[in-house]
């Protein structure tokens, strides 16, 4: 039994670092690509590039082959070839950080239960993928089926034989180890100048690592926030510094990661002309115009677009104005859309919970009439809780840092001037129409807090003067975060092996599948639809709990309303 469990442990970290370096490889070959020798980022910010690349390589092959054993593991070999060619281009000593960065973050792997969302459409969705090529009309298996996020697509990659889908959890996990690596880069290099940068830095490693220590909460939310967290790192450096213009074109691709991940990040686009203007930049002149990205953008679009529209009818689920279903026979009703769109602004509102739902559903979300339920039941429990921590947290740092750190006025007029009503917008938007943290809430309210505190800051008189006190600050943060990192994963795995319920750890460290009876469906002599009772779980592909009429046209499977 130990033996097996060594044997497990080690697999997974085996199949992590492998992965790793695949990321990697389609990271460089991108930025040689398409940036050239333009553009120098660390390795954390070449993970997240080679996440850009696999997303629209798994959009891409999905139209044509399933992404099934041999597929996945052409794309991974091909990513470690890439690695292994442009090797001498990765500094060793940021491989050794990147590699103890796992070892002191792969307690947060380990987990029994996953997201309560992943046996209703996270895995069955990730497993579709896995076996089948592109289906037409599959928002119509369940509700979740019709919510796009590039997780998934991502995920769908790290099914191999022998370790099946045990890696599902992989890229939420390498994007936090990649956005850690950045974080810690940047306190490296910018901790003798006590500078904006290092305060954001040390304050959002502190964030994250304490805060969302819990992979089961993760889902398709919290890695695109997260990952807001270092394009407004790469912003502030761009503003503050005037960095390479091909920054500000980094941070575009961030920001389709973002909206990959979950539309309703599109806001944060307004980041990019901001940025221009305020730099005072025209990023059409011929000498600052990247061709080469802006064909891949375009690229990108029409995959995601075209995902999105073959799914459920719409570009954008749920906006309806972005719908055509009621054109094509496998698409959703736009009433259909209409209503689903009032559930989920209802859900968000804290209008229907899984033990009540108001009755009047269009009159509850209208205007301000859902302020005071959702007060009650959602503010007072969830999100002021997270106020506090922030408020906790930032309270600790202005009276270590208050006569360290270096806010200089004209940081402060800009955050005055622009990215504080910015984020005002952002908020205000938020709280009108999906009022949930894991919708999109955590980072702005996390970083407005962060930028409401360092206007307290007064110039340091001692800028350039470096002493033990101070380092010994930095050093003693980042030990704390790791000690609570570690412990809450630790306290949770040892709650998971004394749990009594389906989630019990029985083979550590992998998650628990649930095994469903199913009843197979078939059309023209071909299986085409698998009906069980509840959720999916592992069943095999297309799953749904309600018979569904298909056709087959040019070996393509549609499904009908």
């Amino acid at each position: 039994m130990m033996l097996e469990i060594l044997i497990n442990i080690f697999s997974i970290y085996l199949f992590i670092i492998i992965f790793l370096f695949s990321y990697l490889g389609y990271g460089i070959f991108f930025l040689n690509k398409i940036f050239k020798s333009k553009l120098e980022i660390d390795l954390g910010q070449i993970g997240l590039l080679g996440i850009f690349l696999l997303i629209n390589i798994s959009y891409l092959s999905n139209f044509v082959i399933s992404h099934n054993y041999f597929h996945n593991m052409i794309v991974l070999i091909v990513g470690l070839i890439l690695f292994f060619i442009n090797f001498k281009k990765f500094k060793i000593q940021d491989i050794k950080l990147i590699f103890l960065l796992i070892l002191l973050t792969i307690t947060f792997f380990f987990i029994s239960k996953n997201h309560d969302d992943f046996p209703y459409y996270h895995l069955p969705f990730a497993l579709h993928l896995f076996e089948n090529k592109i289906t037409i009309g599959s928002g119509l298996l369940n509700y979740g089926f019709r919510h796009h996020s590039s997780i998934l697509f991502l995920n769908s990659l790290t099914f191999l034989p022998y370790i099946k889908y045990y890696l599902f959890n992989l890229p939420n996990y390498l994007i936090l180890v990649f956005v850690n690596f950045i974080l810690l880069k940047e306190i490296l290099k910018n901790y003798h100048s006590k500078s904006f940068v290092l305060y954001l830095s040390l304050i959002f490693i502190s964030i994250i690592n304490i805060k969302f220590t819990r992979l089961s909460e993760y889902g398709t939310d919290l890695a695109g926030q997260i990952l807001l967290i270092v394009i407004f790192l790469n912003f502030f450096k761009n503003i503050l510094n005037r960095e390479n213009i091909n920054l500000i074109y980094f941070n575009a691709i961030l920001l389709l990661i973002t909206f990959s991940l979950k539309a309703y990040f599109i806001l944060y686009f307004l980041l990019i002309p901001l940025t221009f203007y305020i730099l005072k930049i025209n990023p059409f002149s011929k000498k600052n115009l990247n061709k080469r990205l802006f064909i891949f953008t375009i690229i990108f679009f029409v995959l995601f677009f075209l995902q999105n529209f073959l799914s459920t009818g719409c570009l954008i689920y749920p906006i309806t104005l972005t719908c055509f279903g009621d054109n094509y026979f496998w698409s959703l009703n736009i009433g259909e859309v209409e209503r689903m769109n009032i559930w989920l602004e209802l859900w968000a509102k804290a209008g229907a919970t899984p033990t009540f739902q108001v009755e009047n559903a269009e009159n509850y979300i209208k205007g301000i009439n859902w302020i005071y339920q959702w007060l009650d039941i959602y503010f007072f429990n969830k999100v002021l809780d997270f106020i506090s921590i922030l408020i906790f947290i930032n309270i600790i740092f202005y009276f270590l840092f208050k006569n360290e750190i270096h806010i200089d006025i004209k940081t402060k007029k800009l955050l005055n001037k622009f990215i504080i009503p910015f984020l005002f917008l952002i908020i205000a938007f938020w709280f009108f129409k999906h009022p949930s943290l894991r919708y999109g809430g955590y980072f702005p309210i996390s970083i407005l807090a962060v930028l409401f505190a360092v206007n307290l800051y007064k110039k340091s008189k001692i800028k350039n003067r470096l002493n033990k006190n101070y380092l010994s600050k930095i050093k003693g943060i980042l030990l704390i975060t790791i000690i609570i990192f570690n412990l809450k994963n630790i306290v949770r795995i040892n709650y998971e092996f004394d749990r009594e319920d389906q989630y019990k750890f029985t083979n550590f460290p992998l998650f628990f599948v649930k095994e469903k009876k199913y009843k197979s469906l078939e059309l023209d002599n071909k299986q085409y639809l698998n009906i069980t009772e509840g959720y999916c779980w592992a069943t095999p592909a297309p799953c749904s709990n309600t018979e569904i009429n298909a056709r087959i046209i040019n070996n393509y499977l549609f499904f009908e309303k």
